[in-house]
């Protein structure tokens, strides 16, 4: 397992994280539909930007522009982190600091799985679940 863990490996290309999607929309890697009347766009994350994929226009007026604003970071403890971890982490794996965002948007990035580098070598610290939530490991 470790052979073909090292053969899969190699460079990675650097994860820009997209940030807070704009107001009621929905992202486009996570499922995001039309179909879900919350959505009143949906987006993808193209290198670092928020690009509109679809227009819905299903929200109630009332309910337009009503994005609280509110992105708590991650908290991922760092104790035992290193340098120098080889291979290479190789996309959608992703170096912890890119789960260290808005955790809400996140798993709306490329990344599935965040990484630190500790003594023993790549160590998962957190992942995004089924739902596209940001699971942070115990």
């Amino acid at each position: 397992m470790a052979v073909s863990f090292f053969g899969a490996c190699g460079s990675y290309p650097e994860s820009i994280p997209c940030g807070q999607i704009p107001g009621n929309g929905c992202p486009l890697r996570g499922g995001g539909t039309c179909d879900d009347v919350t959505c009143n766009a949906i987006y993808g994350c193209y290198d670092g930007k928020w690009v509109l994929a679809e227009s819905c226009m299903n929200m109630p007026e009332s309910d337009a522009g009503s994005d609280s604003g509110d992105c708590p970071v991650a908290m991922i403890d760092h104790t035992g982190e290193t340098e120098g971890c080889q291979p290479d982490l190789q996309n959608p794996d992703c170096p912890v600091q890119a789960a260290e965002q808005c955790a809400s948007s996140v798993c709306q990035s490329e990344c599935t799985d965040f990484f630190m580098c500790k003594a023993e070598g790549w160590t998962v610290v957190a992942y995004c679940d089924e739902d596209g939530q940001l699971v942070v490991m115990p």
